[in-house]
């Protein structure tokens, strides 16, 4: 196909497709003001930090090096806080999916709190994101999206027959939702995945300009990135931090059957803080509770009747998802678990929430399914029916006594026909120019720190960082010990001991109540 029929087809501009491959090229740093008033206008009433903006030409496919057709990126740019400036570390915000121009300017005081300020933060939007090959299949989501001592707990909650849904109605929802990403998106889909973005970071690197080497920070999905950005290009890894790990093996295939493991035990925490706040937490006040298994009932009444209808058709096991997912996302943020206590209290009394009245602004991420668009074409298990698919479901299934039918979200992924074209299916083993260092929460509700030490066994010389903290990663649940150990491994190249541990600084109603004594605002 010639340049401008392929440009026509997957909507590329026409710069998009005149530069050279072979061109060298650098960042051509600019003020954007109206995209800085839009994303203001998206984070609202959270701030943002001021950011420059930046685009680069790179190969639309990398397999095919005589090819002359280009893509074009969006970068961003915020800069160092301190001098003397030491370069500049690449950061991936996660999802997959998540947005550079979203995310960056919201965690850039978190990073370079973590980091140090002595760096220039970039970002970009990667492929399948944004207005970068934006992802769509026009079809709704196959799924539906003070220190107490804490315990593993044999509380459980209450769960729906979720492999008989599975069999009932989910794989065939799965296959219709992947075939319909296939049909609007089998032009583009092959040039979206992490092995494609992983070449978008040599790419980046280059053109910076410094000294050719990556210095990254990745967090949730981002770690995903870099073990797969380590495994291809080693010897360009300067320093390398990965924040709440994926278990890149698992990522790989496309099931990530243990990604709920500690979901339970930060569910059964968040109980433990309520109580050992009970003053403060509107749930023990409404309830008279006073041991955990008083407010596990309370849950537990609460989302029953959801579990029990959910076998009976798509519409209420989306109902009942739905419900679960309340508590799940509001985990991710400790500082949030207050919120979550008084959205409970709200649903337990009849509450009912008020409606906004003002429409939200236009979106900036254009790949409304850009999560499945990249990790399913990463995923390398497909199977040819839903019976194939049963051992991996009880995987999944025994990784969680409450939360299972979050891996329905994962289901497409089996039946996916657009694999990357650079889709990576070596393994996860390397020596690194420089260590990576891992870190890890012990109670993350999406990544838990097994994926850190399943990601380390294969990088000779890494390390795993240990916190004691709530949440998914480091950004939210703040730790000066944490930060401590990141700062001197980016600055010196240190890398803690081995078995290294830190406590977070707050608890998540300190954590609450610092933010709004101290006016700093946060998106969680």
């Amino acid at each position: 196909m010639i340049g401008s029929e392929i440009a026509a087809v997957l909507g590329l501009t026409a710069a998009a497709t005149a530069l050279p491959q072979q061109q060298k090229q650098t960042l051509q740093w600019k003020p954007c003001p109206e995209l800085n008033e839009q994303i203001a206008n998206l984070s609202d009433p959270f701030p943002i930090t001021k950011f420059d903006c930046a685009k680069l030409q790179v190969p639309l496919d990398y397999s095919c090096p005589k090819s002359s057709e280009l893509l074009e990126l969006d970068l961003f740019r915020i800069n160092a806080t301190k001098e003397p400036v030491l370069g500049s570390i690449l950061y991936n915000p996660g999802g997959p999916g998540g947005t550079a121009a979203e995310n960056l300017p919201l965690n850039a005081p978190d990073l370079h709190l973590n980091i140090g300020g002595q760096y220039n933060l970039i970002s970009w939007d990667p492929r399948g994101t944004g207005n970068t090959l934006p992802f769509n299949c026009g079809v709704a989501d196959a799924a539906g999206s003070s220190n107490v001592a804490r315990r593993d707990t044999d509380l459980s909650l209450a769960s729906a027959n979720t492999t008989e849904i599975f069999l009932n109605f989910g794989w065939d929802q799965a296959v219709a939702y992947a075939d319909a990403c296939f049909a609007t998106n089998n032009k583009t889909g092959q040039f979206i995945g992490t092995g494609s973005t992983a070449h978008d970071m040599i790419s980046i690197v280059d053109a910076l300009g410094e000294d050719g080497l990556l210095r990254y920070y990745g967090w949730s999905y981002g770690t995903a990135l870099g073990d797969y950005f380590a495994a291809m290009f080693p010897d360009r890894v300067e320093r390398m931090v990965l924040d709440a790990n994926v278990n890149p093996h698992t990522y790989q295939q496309g099931h990530r059957s243990e990604f709920l493991e500690d979901t339970d035990k930060a569910f059964a925490a968040f109980i433990a803080e309520c109580l050992a706040n009970a003053d403060a937490c509107p749930l023990v006040a409404a309830t008279n509770a006073t041991t955990p298994t008083e407010l596990f009932a309370v849950f537990n009444a609460l989302i029953s009747p959801l579990a029990e209808n959910a076998t009976s058709s798509p519409e209420a096991f989306n109902a009942y998802v739905g419900a679960i997912a309340v508590p799940y996302q509001q985990l991710y943020y400790p500082a949030n678990w207050p919120s979550l206590a008084q959205t409970l209290t709200d649903t337990l009394l009849g509450v009912v929430p008020d409606t906004p009245t003002t429409p939200p602004p236009p979106p900036y991420n254009l790949g409304t399914d850009s999560l499945n668009g990249i990790r399913c074409s990463d995923a390398t298990l497909q199977v040819p029916d839903a019976t194939s698919y049963l051992p991996t479901l009880s995987s999944q299934l025994n990784s969680t006594t409450g939360f299972g039918p979050i891996y329905s979200a994962l289901w497409p992924c089996a039946s996916w026909r657009m694999p990357d074209k650079l889709q990576y299916t070596g393994n996860f083993t390397a020596k690194t120019r420089h260590p990576i260092l891992f870190v890890n929460g012990e109670f993350d509700v999406a990544t838990p720190i097994s994926g850190a030490y399943n990601a380390s066994a294969g990088f000779e010389g890494s390390v795993v960082l240990a916190h004691n903290g709530y949440g998914h990663g480091i950004i939210p649940s703040p730790s000066r010990c944490v930060a401590e150990k990141i700062q001197a491994y980016f600055v010196e190249g240190a890398l803690p001991e081995e078995g290294t541990r830190c406590e977070p600084d707050f608890g998540p109603w300190e954590l609450r109540a610092f933010y709004e004594e101290s006016g700093l605002v946060r998106p969680f």
